[in-house]
């Protein structure tokens, strides 16, 4: 019995030995090839003359990263400013010393760097001499008030009286010859001042005031001087001498009342302000158109009775005469300087 289990055992034994044999002889007779893809290789491309450019790739992680950054760095100097702005400046403690209060003076900039400016000083003018000018014009017409009181007063007389009474203080008047002088010679002033004056703050001229001022007193007293000999050779010539004597009497006591007028109105213009100077200014002119328009009637009044004159006629000879080349002068004139 025992050895038919024996046998049986055996038996299995060499069964699973010969089993174990042949799997092993299988392996090592069948080889394991790996094929190898044949890859047949392209043929190049013909080049093409494109002017387009083969783009670059970009790598998209790189670009996202690079503007994270960039935002991330933008947002944080942001902050910084923003925490820059909001801090107070400190307030400095202050000083009472002796020079350190004055130091940080907002008008005494010392901490600020220093700046090169080029500044052009404002050069003043003195108006001293123009005072005393005008103070020498005054002391005149108060010398020959105090002088010759009664030619003072009969001057302004012959504007309200009767041709009866006129004729006397005509005669009074010209007795006087050295305060008729003074007079026509504080027109020539006043009203030359008066006209330098207007140039100089209008700018109709380009030179200084004392020259201007000059050739005005020369210019009135050149038109003058030629009206009073025209007038005195025209009588002559036409043997109306006393006619050409009250003409040139009635010229000479309007420019002699005007200059008197003219006075204060030279203060005004010289130093006051510009709204004042715009009064004055209309003032002396009604006050001049005045004088001009009783010159033409009294001076009709009196030549119409020596001579038989007309009205229209006398005026076309004011105009033509006096008027306009007195203004084709002065326009000249003022050319002339500004030449």
């Amino acid at each position: 019995m025992a050895l038919k289990y024996f046998l049986i055992v055996l038996n299995i034994f060499l069964c699973s030995n010969l089993l174990y044999s042949q799997t092993d002889s299988s392996r090592n007779d069948t080889t394991i090839t790996t094929v190898t893809p044949v890859i047949k290789p392209t043929p190049p491309k013909p080049k093409v003359n494109d002017t387009i450019q083969p783009t670059t790739k970009v790598d998209t992680l790189k670009l996202v990263d690079s503007i994270r950054l960039a935002y991330k760095d933008s947002l944080q100097k942001d902050s910084i400013a923003k925490t820059i702005v909001l801090q107070k400046p400190k307030q400095q403690s202050a000083d009472t010393s002796t020079y350190a209060a004055i130091m940080f003076h907002q008008y005494i900039p010392y901490n600020i760097d220093p700046v090169f400016r080029v500044i052009q000083y404002r050069s003043e003018e003195s108006t001293d001499y123009l005072f005393y000018a005008l103070l020498g014009i005054v002391a005149i017409v108060a010398f020959i008030r105090v002088s010759f009181p009664k030619y003072f007063q009969s001057l302004f007389q012959l504007f309200i009286q009767t041709s009866f009474r006129q004729k006397q203080t005509k005669e009074q008047l010209l007795q006087d010859n050295l305060a008729s002088l003074l007079m026509n010679l504080v027109f020539i002033l006043s009203v030359g001042m008066f006209i330098a004056l207007l140039a100089n703050r209008y700018k109709w001229v380009h030179i200084d005031f004392w020259p201007t001022f000059l050739y005005c007193c020369s210019l009135l007293l050149i038109i003058y001087a030629v009206k009073y000999l025209f007038l005195r050779f025209s009588g002559w010539v036409f043997n109306a001498k006393p006619a050409a004597d009250t003409y040139l009497f009635i010229v000479f006591l309007v420019n002699k009342v005007l200059g008197i007028i003219s006075v204060p109105f030279v203060f005004i213009l010289a130093f006051s302000v510009p709204k004042v100077v715009a009064v004055s200014l209309t003032i002396i002119t009604i006050i001049s158109v005045l004088l001009l328009i009783y010159r033409y009637v009294a001076s009709l009044g009196t030549i119409r009775t020596s001579l038989k004159v007309n009205a229209l006629h006398f005026f076309l000879y004011l105009c033509a005469v006096e008027v306009l080349p007195l203004l084709i002068m002065y326009k000249a004139f003022f050319n002339f300087i500004n030449d």
